[in-house]
């Protein structure tokens, strides 16, 4: 079995599902289906974007609520063994829970590609 389908499987039984309601994309006037199309190209589907919403981290900027999932968000949930599938995933949205209008989603490649860069450095030693 895929991890999409793991992901989804305990998205089901996950009982903080219920503090998101359905999700609408936000409405623009230039571009109608632009979250549908961003999701098929970058291999993002719903259920993925509601693990963001419910775990990741939430911060502002230009009037629009970023939700960011990362290693430590993900620590003490059922998700955690999807680490590497899930990091790095932004949501972009008008307003939050419990009906988020989601502009778009992507991976965000600092975080996805962090934790192969903190490998990478040499450790301090003092003599």
């Amino acid at each position: 079995m895929n991890s999409k389908k793991q992901i989804s499987l305990i998205l089901q039984q996950d009982i903080n599902q219920n503090k998101i309601g359905k999700l609408q994309p936000a409405k623009r006037q230039k571009d109608q289906n632009h979250l549908q199309r961003r999701q098929q190209q970058r291999a993002i589907n719903n259920d993925m974007i509601k693990i963001t919403l419910l775990y990741g981290r939430k911060h502002y900027n230009k009037g629009a609520i970023i939700f960011t999932l990362t290693d430590r968000t993900l620590s003490k949930t059922p998700y955690f063994p999807f680490k590497d599938v899930l990091r790095g995933l932004r949501v972009v949205c008008l307003n939050g829970l419990p009906n988020p209008q989601i502009l778009t989603a992507y991976w965000h490649t600092h975080t996805k590609h962090n934790l192969k860069n903190s490998k990478k450095r040499p450790l301090l030693t003092s003599f």
